[in-house]
């Protein structure tokens, strides 16, 4: 999707290489633009390089977890993505109020329900 005349940018935090390749295949298909990493260290050094609008987050990682990632990712400079959760753990939605993410996907999923995720997260307008 462009915005701007921009394809709307989207990393993928997860540690699951399938699924991210998965995701970002779909998304691209899609019509955005994917970067995947497998860690939050790795997400916080990216987004020095590349502003994404939406973050689709893991929990559960090694070297650095969701939870540490949004702390550390919400005091840069420009913590201006949306964050959605994607997590297999059954209390997503409460997690995604504490870390007071822009919303959830839990794992597994159906692929149209990620679009749709994605689109009503980055509207065009």
């Amino acid at each position: 999707m462009k915005h701007n005349g921009d394809l709307r940018k989207i990393l993928v935090i997860d540690d699951d290489d399938e699924l991210a390749d998965v995701v970002r295949q779909v998304l691209r298909d899609a019509g955005y633009s994917v970067a995947t990493v497998r860690h939050g260290a790795a997400a916080l050094e990216l987004t020095k390089h590349i502003a994404p609008d939406l973050i689709l987050l893991d929990l559960s990682m090694p070297i650095m977890d969701g939870w540490s990632f949004v702390s550390q990712y919400r005091r840069t400079s420009a913590p201006g993505a949306r964050i959605v959760l994607l997590t297999g753990n059954p209390s997503a939605a409460e997690i995604a109020h504490t870390l007071a993410a822009d919303g959830y996907i839990t794992k597994p999923f159906e692929v149209d329900d990620l679009v749709a995720t994605i689109a009503r997260e980055l509207p065009l307008h």
